[in-house]
C-alpha cells in the first residue's frame, strides 16, 4: 500500500513539473512558426544555435611544428560543445503531415552573420525514396542514438555534453570521443594508409585524414545502415562517403563542415556545416541507459502521438 501510494505520489509531481514547465514556456515557443521572418530567411530548427555573441578569439593553440592543436593542451582542459549547432538543415519548407520536428525563433540566430549558412532540405538532391524516408522519420524522431547505439559523422561530432579530440602523433592517429550517447570512439589514421578494400560495414566506418594547412580532412567510409549520421535523420546506405573539414580557427571555436556523397539515396553531393564552441573543465561518466532525459524516444511509447511536440526536441 505505501509502495502505491509513493508511486501515484511521484506520478502526480512528474505531471505537475511538466505542466509548469510548460505554462512558463512562451506561447511563441510553443508553436510552429509558419512562413517566413520578416528578413526573408527561414526559422532556424530546434537545437540549433549560432556562435555566443562578443566571444573571445585567441589564436588557437599549436604544436612545435605550428600545427593547430584540436584538442585539449596542458593547462586548458575542455570538450567542444557542438549539441546546439548541429542540425544539418534550416528546416523543411513543407512540413509533411503528422510531423513532429519542432523549430525555434531564435533572434540571435537569425541575425548573426557568423552563424554557418545551412542547406534548406529543397536544396538536397535526394532520390525519391530517401526523401520519403526523411519524411517518415520527421515524424517519430526515433533515431537509433537515443536508444544509445553509435553515430558517426557529423552526429558524432555535435552530441550532448560535448565532444573530445585526443591526438596521438607517435601513432598517427585521432581519437574522438563524444562524452553523450553510448560510450563510444572512433579513430582517425593519418599514416597515410587508404581505405582496405571489402570492408565490413560498420556504425564510424574506416577514417583515414590528411592536414591542409590548418584543417584537418577526414575522409570515411564502410558505413553501415543501422545509425542516422546526422540528428535529423538523413537517409544513407553502404555507399555513404564522407568527406569532414575540421578547422580550429580560434582557441574558442571549430568550425565543421561535410560533404555527403551517397549515390544510393542521393542524386548528387551536398554540403553542410556548424560551428563549435570551446568549452573549459572536466568531462564526466556518462551512461547512456542511466542518464537519457528522453525515456519516451529511447524506449517507444504506445501513446507518443499524445506527447507534447510543440517546443523544441533534444534527442
Amino acid at each position: 500500500m505505501k509502495r502505491r501510494t509513493l508511486a501515484l505520489a511521484c506520478t502526480a509531481l512528474t505531471l505537475l513539473v511538466a505542466q509548469f514547465s510548460h505554462a512558463q514556456q512562451p506561447e511563441q515557443d510553443r508553436v510552429q512558426p509558419t512562413g517566413l521572418e520578416p528578413d526573408g530567411r527561414q526559422p532556424v530548427s530546434a537545437g540549433s544555435s549560432p556562435l555566443p555573441r562578443n566571444i573571445q578569439e585567441t589564436p588557437p593553440p599549436r604544436d612545435a611544428n605550428g600545427r593547430p592543436i584540436l584538442g585539449s593542451v596542458p593547462g586548458d582542459v575542455g570538450a567542444w560543445e557542438g549539441f546546439g549547432s548541429r542540425p544539418m538543415l534550416r528546416i523543411l519548407d513543407e512540413i509533411p503531415a503528422g510531423s513532429i520536428i519542432a523549430f525555434t525563433p531564435a533572434e540571435q540566430a537569425l541575425n548573426d552573420p557568423t552563424n554557418y549558412p545551412k542547406i534548406k532540405e529543397s536544396e538536397i538532391p535526394y532520390q525519391p525514396w530517401a526523401k520519403a524516408l526523411f519524411a517518415a522519420r520527421s515524424r517519430t524522431r526515433f533515431e537509433p542514438y537515443v536508444r544509445c547505439k553509435p553515430s558517426g559523422g557529423p552526429r558524432e561530432v555535435a552530441t550532448a555534453y560535448g565532444t573530445q579530440f585526443v591526438e596521438f602523433p607517435d601513432m598517427q592517429k585521432i581519437y574522438i570521443f563524444p562524452t553523450g550517447g553510448p560510450r563510444h570512439f572512433r579513430e582517425i589514421w593519418l599514416d597515410g594508409r587508404g581505405h582496405p578494400e571489402n570492408l565490413k560495414p560498420s556504425y564510424h566506418g574506416h577514417s583515414i585524414g590528411h592536414w591542409e594547412g590548418d584543417t584537418l580532412v577526414v575522409d570515411t567510409i564502410g558505413f553501415n545502415e543501422k545509425m542516422w549520421f546526422d540528428s535529423d535523420g538523413s537517409p544513407h546506405t553502404e555507399r555513404l562517403h564522407l568527406i569532414e573539414r575540421f578547422t580550429r580557427v580560434s582557441r574558442e571555436r571549430l568550425k565543421y563542415e561535410i560533404t555527403v556523397d551517397d549515390p544510393g539515396a542521393y542524386t548528387a553531393p551536398w554540403s553542410s556545416g556548424f560551428y563549435m564552441t570551446w568549452v573549459p573543465g572536466e568531462s564526466f561518466q556518462f551512461v547512456c541507459q542511466d542518464e537519457n532525459l528522453a525515456s519516451e524516444l529511447m524506449l517507444g511509447n504506445d501513446a507518443y502521438d499524445s506527447i507534447d511536440r510543440s517546443h523544441p526536441i533534444y534527442p
